[in-house]
């Protein structure tokens, strides 16, 4: 059908006055912040030492030498290194490396144990002694630079999925030995929010974004906020992690499926801003920084025997949607 310029016309003021209906769907769009989600490609492998940064020990590539791994494994503080296990290999698909104090499992796509395992055997790893303060402990978790840097300014969303299921915990230590303020067993997530704003007295400067999902001393993780502290090579960084009934009212319990949806884009605006207001930054503008990196898995400062296992994780950067909303 043929239409007058009038027709034309009257249909172009329509649509633009129909747009803030339909502009979220046209134009939101997602990215994801970390690859290689389901672990497949392998790991480089941290030393024991966390001094050595981002030195790899082994390449841990499940006897696949054409694996490229975009993740790190990081031992740090462990007294057994996996640098120079085997790999098995399983039926379902599952690969792992395997020592006296950790194992490690991807699982197949269709595995019981898809995607990923962590366990850590602090029984293994301290034996008879507690930690006492100021001593290293172990841990066990992945860790990955974001794909790309975005300012906090130009997202609308960062939504975190995962799927987690605590396979195991146990305390090795006698009550008489444990001190809940030095010992327990913690498995979490940090983003490291970094100023990536040349000229910014803060530039190259971050703190740590916490999300805990599972603490041997409480049913639900609590609020954290101090700075980087209780080892040696500590970062002195300042460490803000929120509430973990913000993301998750149900206890983590052996053998049952927690599943987390949430957007973490209002808590990290809020955590700069105490960041700021403690004197540990001095940059407020969100647009100087952006989320750089990000690990998961457990810390064990105590003797406990432990392991989780993750399904469906990613974390994505969302643009296009309307409003910034934030933290309560």
């Amino acid at each position: 059908m043929t239409r007058n310029p009038v027709q034309r016309n009257l249909i172009v003021l329509l649509v633009l006055l129909a747009g803030p209906a339909f502009g979220d769907s046209w134009e939101k769009r997602s990215e994801a912040l970390f690859l290689d989600t389901q672990f497949r490609r392998g790991f480089l492998l941290s030393y024991p030492d966390s001094s050595r940064g981002r030195a790899v020990e082994a390449v841990l590539d499940f006897d696949d030498p054409n694996n490229v791994p975009v993740w790190r494994l990081c031992q740090w503080g462990t007294k057994r290194t996996l640098a120079g296990t085997r790999c098995f290999h399983g039926r379902t698909g599952d690969v792992w490396y395997d020592n006296h104090a950790k194992k490690v499992v991807v699982g197949g796509p269709d595995s019981e144990q898809r995607d990923l395992v962590l366990n850590v055997r602090g029984k293994s790893e301290y034996g008879d002694r507690t930690r006492k303060a100021g001593e290293a402990w172990p841990h066990l978790l992945v860790e990955q630079d974001a794909v790309q840097l975005h300012r906090l300014d130009e997202l609308d969303e960062v939504p975190l999925q995962i799927s987690l299921r605590l396979t195991y915990s146990s305390s090795r230590m006698s009550w008489e030995d444990y001190d809940p303020g030095l010992h327990a067993a913690q498995f979490q997530m940090f983003f490291i929010v970094k100023n990536v704003q040349p000229g910014s007295d803060d530039y190259g400067d971050f703190f740590w974004f916490g999300v805990p999902f599972y603490d041997t001393r409480h049913d639900i993780p609590p609020a954290y906020m101090a700075k980087d502290a209780g080892k040696d090579d500590a970062t002195g960084k300042f460490i803000y992690t929120i509430d973990g009934r913000t993301i998750n009212r149900t206890p983590l319990k052996k053998g049952q499926w927690v599943t987390i949806q949430r957007d973490f884009l209002p808590h990290i605006r809020t955590g700069l801003r105490e960041a700021v207001a403690r004197g540990y930054l001095t940059d407020p503008d969100p647009h100087n920084y952006a989320i750089a990196n990000m690990n998961l898995g457990w810390e064990v400062p105590g003797t406990f025997d432990v392991a989780m296992q993750v399904r469906d994780f990613a974390v994505s950067a969302v643009f296009g949607t309307e409003g910034h909303d934030e933290a309560p």
